[in-house]
C-alpha cells in the first residue's frame, strides 16, 4: 500500500510538472555529453533573473498569507449582482493583478475564490475560469512583471519601464477588446446572489514584509537596485513569517527557467541558430514571429522566448508580441494555462469538458491576437 502511494505521488509529480521534467532532462544529457562545459553554466544563467522571479513570488505569499488580496476580493466581489457582471469583475481583477504580480500567481488568488464564490451562489464558473486564465495571460501582458517571458525580456532589451509598458499597451487593449467581445457570448445575464464573506484580520507582520520586497523588486525594476536584497528580504521574511506555508509555495517557475537557460546553452552548440540565421534579416520579421508562435505551442512560451531572443535583433516588440500571443492555443503554451486547469480541477473535482471548450476557446484567441499583433508591429515599426 505504501508504495502504491509513493508510486502515485512521483505520478502525480511527472504529470504536473512535465515541462520542469523534460527540460531538466535535456539539460542533463548535454551536460553529460559536453554540449554545456560545466564552467559556462554560471554564464549561461540569468542569475539575476531568478532571484527576482523568487522574491516576486515569496512576496505575492507574504501578501496572500496576509490576508490583504482576499479581504481585497472578498469587499469588492458581492456587489455584483448578475453572472455577467460578476465574471467581469473577476477577469478584470484578474488581468490587473496579473499586471502587478505575474499571470501564474494572480491565478492562485483568483481561480480558488472565483470557484468558491460560483460554489456559494450556483454559478457555473468554468467560463469565468477560462476568462482569467486569458485575462492573465493578456491583459497581464502590459508590464514587465506581468509574466515571466516579459520580465526576461525587459532583463535582456534594457528598456525602461514606461518603454515597456507603451509597447504593449496596444497590443493588451487588442486582446481586452477580444474578451470583452467574448464575454456576454459565454456567460449569460443570470441572476446571482453572491453573499458577503467576512473579512479576516489582516497580519501587519507579512503584509509589511511583502510591501517592503515588493518596494525592492519595483526598484530593481526601475534599475535602482540588483535582485538580491529583494530576494534576501524575501526569504528571511518567508522563514519567519510563513514558515509553515514555504512546502506548499509552487516554485516550479524558477527551475523551469534554470533548466531553459542551459537546454538554449546546449543548443548553441549544435548552431541551431544557423537555421534561422535569415529571420533577423528580413525586412517585416514573419518569419521569426511565425516560428516564435509555433514554437510556444510546443514547448511553451517561455523556453521559447529565451531560445528565440538572441534572433530578435533590436525587434523586442516583435518578439513580446509573438511569445504573448502564442500564450494561446494549445495547453502548454503558458504556464498560466496549465496552473489555471490544475487549480479549476482540484478545486471543482474535475469537468471533462473543460479542456476541450478551453482548447477551442484558446484557439480562437491565438487567431485573434496573432493577427493583431502583427497589424499592430506592422503599424508601429
Amino acid at each position: 500500500m505504501r508504495l502504491r502511494s509513493s508510486e502515485s505521488r512521483w505520478t502525480l509529480f511527472l504529470q504536473e510538472q512535465k515541462l520542469v521534467v523534460g527540460a531538466g532532462a535535456i539539460a542533463a544529457v548535454f551536460l553529460a555529453t559536453g554540449r554545456i562545459d560545466p564552467h559556462r553554466v554560471p554564464e549561461a544563467v540569468n542569475v539575476e533573473l531568478l532571484l527576482l522571479l523568487l522574491a516576486l513570488i515569496l512576496a505575492v505569499e507574504l501578501l496572500r498569507e496576509s490576508n490583504l488580496l482576499a479581504n481585497g476580493v472578498a469587499s469588492v466581489v458581492p456587489r455584483f449582482r448578475s453572472a455577467r457582471s460578476f465574471t467581469a469583475a473577476s477577469v478584470l481583477f484578474t488581468g490587473g493583478l496579473s499586471a502587478l504580480v505575474t499571470n501564474d500567481v494572480a491565478l492562485f488568488v483568483a481561480v480558488p475564490f472565483t470557484v468558491l464564490a460560483g460554489r456559494v451562489s450556483g454559478l457555473r464558473t468554468r467560463w469565468a475560469v477560462m476568462l482569467q486564465i486569458l485575462a492573465a495571460n493578456l491583459i497581464g501582458a502590459l508590464t514587465p512583471l506581468g509574466n515571466p517571458q516579459n520580465l526576461y525580456v525587459f532583463h535582456e532589451s534594457g528598456w525602461s519601464a514606461w518603454r515597456f509598458v507603451a509597447t504593449m499597451a496596444p497590443f493588451v487593449a487588442w486582446s481586452l477588446a477580444g474578451i470583452l467581445v467574448a464575454l456576454p457570448i459565454l456567460e449569460p445575464r443570470a441572476a446571482i446572489s453572491v453573499p458577503a464573506a467576512p473579512l479576516r484580520r489582516v497580519d501587519r507582520r507579512r503584509l509589511l514584509a511583502g510591501l517592503a520586497v515588493f518596494a525592492l523588486i519595483l526598484a530593481e525594476i526601475l534599475g535602482l537596485l540588483p535582485a538580491w536584497p529583494a530576494a534576501i528580504l524575501a526569504l528571511a521574511g518567508s522563514a519567519l513569517l510563513i514558515r509553515g506555508k514555504i512546502g506548499e509555495i509552487d516554485l516550479f517557475i524558477l527551475p523551469l527557467f534554470f533548466f531553459a537557460f542551459l537546454v538554449v546553452e546546449g543548443l548553441r552548440s549544435f548552431d541551431v541558430y544557423r537555421l534561422f540565421e535569415q529571420l533577423p534579416r528580413e525586412p517585416d520579421g514573419l518569419s521569426l514571429y511565425v516560428t516564435a508562435i509555433l514554437s510556444s505551442q510546443i514547448v511553451s512560451n517561455v523556453p521559447a522566448t529565451v531560445l528565440l531572443a538572441p534572433l530578435a535583433g533590436i525587434r523586442w516588440s516583435l518578439l513580446l508580441y509573438a511569445v504573448n500571443a502564442g500564450g494561446c492555443g494549445t495547453m502548454v503554451a503558458s504556464m498560466a494555462n496549465l496552473i489555471g486547469w490544475r487549480l479549476y480541477v482540484r478545486e471543482t473535482g474535475g469537468d471533462p469538458a473543460f479542456l476541450r471548450d478551453f482548447t477551442i476557446l484558446q484557439t480562437a484567441f491565438l487567431a485573434w491576437t496573432a493577427v493583431g499583433g502583427w497589424a499592430i508591429w506592422r503599424l508601429l515599426a
